[in-house]
């Protein structure tokens, strides 16, 4: 069985004025479900593709935005953006420019995957950053393209609204 919250309406139109309000209108009950599940792999394996792209979106754009692509992938994330459908999901989606750029960094990604993921404490991983600059310009282009891109991919989730929430 499918994984459907159901959002109001009267909520997601209050919410509508912001790309980032309207799309954690839409993934809030999905973060909720997921942190009160026993087991939230029990609520990962209902979800569709594009359910699936929704939350990796997210942990993309709060890691990178907060420490660039060496923490998405410290985070552990790196797996799942770069390891799943995940970028051909976001080109059929529509976002070539996140695309483009993700592209970039599974190649850098790939390259380097065993010494990135190495287990490091907070010093380690902060004297990583000296030592391996390869994603800072792709760290430097996401915050060019993020808000463009962001809102066409809150256009996709409103076009495609009855396959992420019932509406009441």
């Amino acid at each position: 069985m499918a994984f459907l919250p159901t959002i109001s309406r009267v909520t997601l139109e209050e919410n509508k004025a912001d790309d980032w309000d309207f799309i954690y209108t839409i993934l809030d009950p999905y973060q909720e479900a997921i942190d009160e599940a026993e087991d939230e792999e029990e609520i990962l394996d209902q979800l569709t593709d594009d359910q699936h792209v929704l939350l990796v979106y997210d942990a993309l754009y709060g890691q990178v935005t907060n420490g660039g692509f060496l923490q998405l992938i410290h985070n552990g994330y790196g797996q799942f953006v770069f390891g799943t459908p995940f970028i051909e999901d976001l080109q059929r989606w529509s976002l070539n420019r996140t695309v483009q750029l993700l592209q970039q960094a599974e190649t850098i990604y790939m390259e380097h995957r065993e010494y990135l993921e190495q287990d490091r404490d907070l010093e380690e991983f902060s004297a990583l950053y000296k030592a391996f600059t390869a994603f800072e310009p792709l760290d430097d282009a996401f915050y060019g393209i993020m808000d463009e891109e962001t809102s066409l991919f809150r256009q996709y989730i409103e076009k495609h609204l009855d396959q992420f929430a019932r509406l009441a």
